[in-house]
């Protein structure tokens, strides 16, 4: 019955946002950069939140202004400056150097991604779509097949819920949704898409672990409560934040995809 509850939250929880999230996606333009830029704002509250022992207005609003200029004005080198002082700061207002470190690599590790997202829904709205659908079809892959078929646990020291049956079924689950995709586009290369759904899918894995890590380091079940069924916003794009580096190595270093 556990079950069965906990899949109906989930459900719930994605009828409430995805309506919401495809319409500015598919709008683009500034409407999807300012939504991008709101999602990313609760999920610096959320890590904030996550990684710090105590709350500090005059840091988290810092840190606010440094990724507001960061995210609109662009450019390596002021947002670089920007972060570390935004690091100094946090250690200066009696926060510990591992604390304002790892705070300042959350940021750049919400940031990038999301400047990602940005490039390649202006780029390509296939290629957002496919990245955004196959790695949502891993999360549900590993979730369903773990959820109802996983006996042999894996990645135990990081989250007890990890099936090896999950992470299975998952890479086949957005391998074979990768190729599908791929077939309305170019139905000669649906093996591409169906590895790069595969690949999609590992980066996936690994996005969760990052953040089971450090929830499991602070003893808490989720980042936040804004989603029903789903915890945090941050619980909710783990695995994407990942998924987007990922896709963004074989389309602009290896130049798949052009």
């Amino acid at each position: 019955m556990e079950k069965w509850y906990d899949l109906l939250l989930r459900i719930i929880g994605v009828v409430v946002v995805l309506p919401l999230f495809a319409i500015i996606f598919f709008v683009g333009g500034f409407l999807f950069k300012l939504g991008v830029f709101l999602f990313m704002l609760i999920l610096y509250y959320e890590i904030y939140r996550l990684v710090l022992n105590r709350f500090s207005i005059l840091t988290f609003v810092a840190g606010i202004i440094a990724l507001s200029i960061s995210y609109w004005q662009g450019g390596f080198i002021l947002s670089f400056i920007l972060l570390l002082i935004f690091g100094l700061l946090n250690y200066l207002m009696g926060f510990s150097i591992k604390e304002a470190l790892m705070l300042m690599a959350l940021m750049v590790y919400i940031l990038v991604p999301a400047n990602i997202l940005l490039m390649l829904r202006e780029t390509s709205l296939f290629l957002a779509s496919y990245v955004l659908i196959t790695n949502w079809s891993y999360d549900t892959g590993a979730y369903m097949f773990g959820r109802f078929f996983g006996r042999r646990k894996i990645f135990r020291s990081v989250s007890g819920g990890k099936t090896l049956e999950g992470l299975l079924g998952g890479l086949l689950v957005s391998g074979v949704v990768g190729g599908i995709l791929g077939s309305f586009v170019d139905i000669t290369r649906v093996h591409l898409y169906f590895l790069t759904g595969i690949y999609i899918g590992v980066f996936a894995q690994l996005g969760d672990l990052i953040e089971s890590a450090l929830k499991r380091e602070k003893g808490v079940k989720d980042a936040g409560s804004i989603l029903p069924g789903h915890g945090g916003l941050f619980d909710r794009v783990d695995s994407l934040i990942l998924s987007l580096a990922g896709f963004y190595v074989i389309f602009r270093v290896f130049g798949l995809f052009k």
